[in-house]
């Protein structure tokens, strides 16, 4: 079967959570503030599109009754016209103990993926629907907001079955794990967009009006 020239767009929610920490952490003009979905949604459609031609849906796995949906993000009202484009939630996975984020941020990030996350079983249905979009020819290209190398067997997976695996993520000063980013075709950021995601109006600076010499007397 031949697959179409179109791509889902799929967020790990733990990991989105993790770099809106980060950057509340590291840069105190985006502290506390909310990311939009919808504009990141837009973000990410048009940054990729010159790359994986259609854009199907972009998906957003979360775990169930996550609180920091609320905290965290700005969601759109779904029954307006107009605020629903092209992107889904999902709540999956089984809450189980765990790290708080805030905690887990403190930790040296080579070590965060030895600790114990806030869902169980979010990744097995993302890896699932992903695994099901390309087998089945509906889509060619998966761009993926991940960072845990438990993906890597999903990457070659993706490979191997004829399909792209493209990585992104909110800012580049968060690292990504090596082994990801070696096996994907291409790697982009939005640090460019982080101002319209959180909402974030700078001021411009005022313009200098140069005075003129007066003239000199001959």
């Amino acid at each position: 079967m031949a697959m179409e020239n179109r791509g889902y767009f799929i967020i790990d929610g733990s990991h989105l959570f993790s770099s809106i920490y980060e950057l509340w952490r590291t840069k105190p003009e985006f502290k506390d503030r909310k990311l939009d979905i919808g504009r990141l949604t837009e973000a990410l459609m048009r940054k990729w599109s010159i790359y994986v031609g259609a854009t199907i849906r972009v998906v957003y796995y979360f775990k169930q009754n996550d609180k920091r949906l609320k905290t965290m993000l700005v969601i759109p009202e779904t029954d307006m016209p107009g605020k629903k484009d092209h992107w889904q939630i999902k709540e999956c996975g089984e809450n189980i103990k765990s790290i708080p984020e805030e905690e887990l941020q403190k930790i040296s990030e080579q070590y965060r993926d030895h600790f114990i996350r806030a869902e169980k079983g979010l990744d097995i249905k993302l890896a699932s629907d992903v695994l099901i979009f390309v087998s089945s020819g509906r889509a060619s290209n998966i761009i993926f907001l991940v960072n845990d190398r438990d993906y890597i067997p999903l990457f070659e997976a993706i490979q191997y079955l004829g399909g792209n695996v493209y990585l992104t993520g909110l800012h580049s000063s968060q690292k990504i794990q090596k082994g990801l980013a070696n096996l994907c075709d291409k790697f982009l950021t939005l640090d460019d967009e982080l101002d319209n995601l959180f909402g974030v109006v700078r001021q411009q600076a005022e313009p200098q009006i140069l005075q003129q010499e007066p003239p000199v007397s001959s």
